[in-house]
């Protein structure tokens, strides 16, 4: 029998198929002959004698899944769907799929998946947790739907993102995860260290219906809306993450001209090159980016996280955390980090106006030097 499969990168548009051996999941390139392959069609010939299922991991264009299962039997040609069951990926998880794993193969796969699983998780309930203490809900906009799934059911997320068959996607992917839920849960920690009494509505959240709801807290890579407004015993502070200050910021090769005269400004030049902060906090309320230009004020704490060891983003160091103090001219710039960064980067990076905080992590005894580092530059 034979079956189709569709490949565009990653989880957007794609559909993935998947053969049931005992209980893992084996993609089928493993257990069948690829036969035709045309565009981002791949065709495989699957034995008719395996007893099992076929499962199809489907992706609409805005990553929204859904799975189909298929008994395996003598078809002619191309499976017969009309006997095949389909599912919304959060159902399928918690019935077909409830004791199975996808099979691991790839050491720093598999270590990275334990890491994920683990502390990961910690990050994510305890960020998500803090917000709603305080009045909030952590909201996932625009292309964030991994990084939803992952906060909001781990299992769903280890079924979406694995479903891309190649290790080297998959452990992309599952670094961008940990790094955007890593600077979430640093968020948190930093409002928590600014002593943040309770959360503030941005203007249009104060009216029917959003009122009787709790406050946003608003999370989208890229875009203009304020991540959450603090009312803290300091002052109001605005807080961003991911601060991009335009929309095509990525396209811009020259950003001298972020900052004016102590005044954020949009620049004109086109080009090509990563400007996008992890978390950025301005004194102040602040529906969005456009909001804090009009002001004129400027940055009290620029903060660039990593979760990854050093050796994933030594380039950043050049690249992004130093210029990021040049163009931004924020009052505090702190890179907080979960394992040790080498001596002489921390001298450089220090000498360059930005205090470097180690093993900040669940436990880890960089937590309080964060704490007083935000207390110390606050009073």
């Amino acid at each position: 029998m034979r079956v189709s499969e569709l490949r565009r990168g990653g989880t957007r548009g794609s559909g993935y198929v998947y053969v049931l051996i005992g209980n893992e999941l084996v993609h089928v390139s493993e257990v069948g002959k690829l036969v035709k392959h045309d565009g981002d069609e791949y065709v495989y010939e699957i034995p008719s004698n395996i007893p099992s299922w076929i499962f199809i991991f489907h992706f609409s264009r805005s990553g929204y899944g859904s799975v189909t299962r298929c008994p395996l039997g003598n078809y002619v040609n191309t499976v017969d769907y009309t006997k095949c069951e389909s599912k919304a990926i959060e159902d399928a998880v918690n019935d077909w799929l409830s004791d199975v794993n996808f099979r691991i193969k790839n050491p720093k796969l598999r270590g990275l998946l334990n890491e994920l699983f683990s502390e990961f998780v910690i990050m994510a309930n305890e960020a998500r947790s803090y917000w709603g203490l305080i009045g909030g809900e952590l909201r996932f906009m625009g292309h964030a739907s991994r990084l939803s799934e992952f906060f909001n059911n781990p299992r769903i997320y280890y079924f979406t993102e694995l479903s891309i068959p190649s290790d080297t996607g998959r452990i992309r992917g599952i670094k961008t995860t940990m790094s955007l839920i890593y600077e979430n849960w640093i968020a948190a920690k930093v409002a928590e260290a600014l002593g943040t009494r309770s959360l503030i509505r941005r203007s249009w959240e104060a009216n029917e219906p959003f009122i009787n709801m709790p406050v946003t807290v608003w999370f989208e890579q890229g875009g203009e809306t304020s991540f959450a407004i603090l009312n803290t015993p300091h002052g109001d502070f605005t807080m961003w993450l991911e601060f991009q200050v335009n929309p095509a910021i990525h396209v811009f090769p020259n950003l001298k001209s972020i900052m004016a005269n102590n005044k954020i400004v949009i620049p004109t030049k086109h080009g090509r090159r990563a400007v996008r902060p992890d978390v950025v906090i301005a004194r102040g309320k602040f529906n969005g980016i456009n909001d804090l230009i009009k002001s004129g004020g400027g940055i009290d704490f620029l903060i660039e996280c990593k979760a990854l060891p050093y050796e994933d983003w030594e380039s950043d160091v050049d690249e992004q955390v130093i210029p990021y103090v040049k163009q931004f001219r924020p009052r505090k710039t702190m890179l907080i980090v979960r394992y040790a960064v080498p001596n002489n980067v921390k001298e450089k990076l220090s000498n360059n106006g930005v205090e470097v905080i180690e093993d900040v992590r669940p436990g880890g005894k960089g937590v309080s030097k964060l704490v007083n580092a935000i207390n110390s530059a606050i009073t």
